[in-house]
């Protein structure tokens, strides 16, 4: 049975949507059910919406690791990120591994992000990709990821994103990637609370709704909460702070396939 399902997970993304998803990516994230599209200033913003390091201050880094997503080993995921503000635009760089020697997917996803005019922000990002299937060989490709944010008032924020905006395909099969647009609000009512909702919509596949919250419960600890529908997912997390450093944690179950775990490290650079 795991081997039928571990086939299904390597092949679909090759029939359906070639993929290289984005989903899934950093702890918080991922506890957030990955609504995080108008999420400001967090170093996986260039991952979700390359817009939002319009509102880095500082120097952020961020790792994670899923040893067993969906229970298997083969599946294990690791990544990290890196986002910096300069005097003109700012910078952020994400790097991701999935898979195992069978099927593994390789990216490296480069953003950029400024502010426009007050309270207004674009952002593009550059992704390059590898897939390799043992016995089939290798493939290569670039995407393109274009994103925006405008700050509503400063407890409100919109995004949008469009991701692989020219249609790129990979392989010699010409097998179409993902092209996802998704509409997003990030809301934080009190300073100790924030909540985030996303409208996402695959050109291929039924829209896609993501909610999630995140409640600072002390000042060194937030619990983090998030569901999704199609499929119906779940995810809850915590995130504990000191001195700069974060340890995290992401717990997110899905119907079929079961739950997966994350842990994740960041560090943002005192101001």
């Amino acid at each position: 049975m795991r081997t039928s399902v571990l086939f299904l997970l390597i092949a679909a993304p090759l029939i359906s949507t070639a993929g290289f998803e984005k989903n899934g990516r950093g702890a918080r994230p991922l506890a957030l059910a990955n609504a995080f599209v108008a999420v400001p200033g967090d170093p996986w913003v260039t991952w979700n919406n390359p817009a939002g390091l319009a509102s880095l201050t500082s120097f952020k880094s961020s790792m994670c690791y899923a040893p067993e997503p969906f229970g298997m080993k083969e599946l294990r995921t690791v990544s990290a990120a890196i986002a910096l503000q300069t005097p003109f635009i700012n910078l952020g760089v994400v790097v991701d591994d999935f898979g195992s020697r069978l099927y593994r997917e390789t990216t490296a996803a480069v953003g950029v992000g400024g502010a426009v005019s007050a309270g207004a922000a674009l952002g593009i990002a550059v992704n390059i990709g590898a897939v390799s299937i043992e016995r089939y060989g290798a493939a290569t490709t670039i995407t393109f990821d274009l994103g925006a944010r405008l700050e509503v008032v400063e407890s409100l924020c919109l995004g949008y994103t469009w991701k692989n905006i020219s249609g790129a395909t990979v392989g010699s099969s010409q097998a179409g990637l993902p092209q996802i647009q998704t509409l997003g609000v990030w809301y934080a009512p009190h300073a100790l609370a924030q909540l985030t909702v996303d409208l996402e919509k695959d050109i291929r596949f039924p829209f896609v709704v993501r909610a999630g919250v995140e409640l600072n419960i002390l000042e060194q600890l937030a619990l983090r909460f998030g569901c999704s529908n199609n499929p119906g997912t779940f995810a809850a997390g915590f995130g504990a702070t000191l001195s700069g450093w974060e340890c995290a944690y992401a717990l997110n179950t899905h119907p079929q396939l079961g739950l997966t775990h994350v842990i994740g490290v960041s560090f943002e650079f005192p101001r």
